[in-house]
């Protein structure tokens, strides 16, 4: 079993091992994050600056804009998750380096098992709290105090149970890469390997990712607040060149920093659920 700092230690050497993979990663993150400024600034545009008597070609447009950017993210996005996916594998069973972006139709179905899989686990976690929810607000309607305390109830089980999805899911997600989509399913294996060395990792590791993504994205938000024209005429027209360049840039750079911090994460996770399977044998 590795020392705690050895995971983290390990795991940064690792996302920056490569550059040239990480670089394609990147890429494909920070295409995925432009075309969504760039999507959201032409329905601005379309929005404010055409005639309202050509509503129906306008909704057209706009409908037809978003279902094909969705369907580039959602593309991009898959195939990017079965990058992870193959990350986690290949750490189990050894490997080093980062893996090959070869066989892109594997990554794309190994990327969307696993959506499917963590929207199936979302589901299951917070199913419960959510009907809860739901009868809180109709319950309001007939007795206050009763839906109040509906509402409550079911908001402090959500919490609950989401803080315990956040820390199963991780394993969870090694497991499935190992052993395919029921791997995300086998909850007494992976209940059975958590620790109290693995909810620290798990928040540690999130902590990086947060403090590294924040720094890097807080300089561009100053900016766009700094130079951006906030006023009535900005929202009604369209977005300044300046916003537009800040949010462009933005995407760019924090498409490949959420790729490497992503790899990071993975890398991190994969690596105790290795030691732990071979402290069991």
């Amino acid at each position: 079993m590795r020392k705690f700092e050895d995971y983290l230690t390990e795991s940064f050497k690792y996302a920056f091992s490569d550059i040239k993979k990480g670089i394609i990663g990147g890429l494909l993150l920070a295409i995925s994050g432009v075309f969504s400024v760039l999507l959201s600034i032409i329905m601005l545009t379309i929005g404010t600056n055409s005639n309202p008597n050509n509503i129906f070609k306008i909704l057209t447009g706009m409908l037809i804009a978003i279902a094909v950017g969705f369907l580039i993210s959602l593309v991009i996005g898959f195939v990017i998750d079965g990058y992870y996916v193959r990350i986690m594998k290949t750490t189990v069973e050894g490997f080093d380096n980062l893996p090959e972006w070869d066989n892109f139709i594997d990554l794309l179905m190994r990327g969307f098992l696993y959506f499917v899989g963590v929207l199936i686990l979302a589901f299951i976690f917070l199913i419960i709290p959510i009907i809860l929810f739901g009868i809180g607000v109709l319950l309001i309607t007939q007795d206050e105090i009763i839906g109040m305390v509906s509402l409550m109830i079911s908001f402090v089980i959500f919490i609950i149970l989401l803080i315990l999805l956040l820390f199963y899911l991780p394993l969870a997600e090694v497991n499935f890469s190992i052993n395919g989509f029921l791997g995300f399913f086998e909850f007494k294996k992976i209940i059975k390997m958590m620790s109290l060395k693995y909810i620290v990792l798990v928040i540690v590791v999130g902590i990086i990712v947060l403090i590294i993504e924040s720094i890097i994205s807080a300089p561009f938000i100053f900016m766009d607040m700094l130079f951006s024209p906030h006023t009535h005429s900005y929202y009604a027209n369209t977005i300044s060149s300046t916003s537009f360049i800040i949010q462009l840039i933005s995407a760019t750079v924090s498409g490949f920093v959420g790729f490497f911090m992503a790899v990071f994460s993975k890398r991190a996770i994969a690596l105790y659920y290795k030691d732990k399977i071979e402290e069991e044998r």
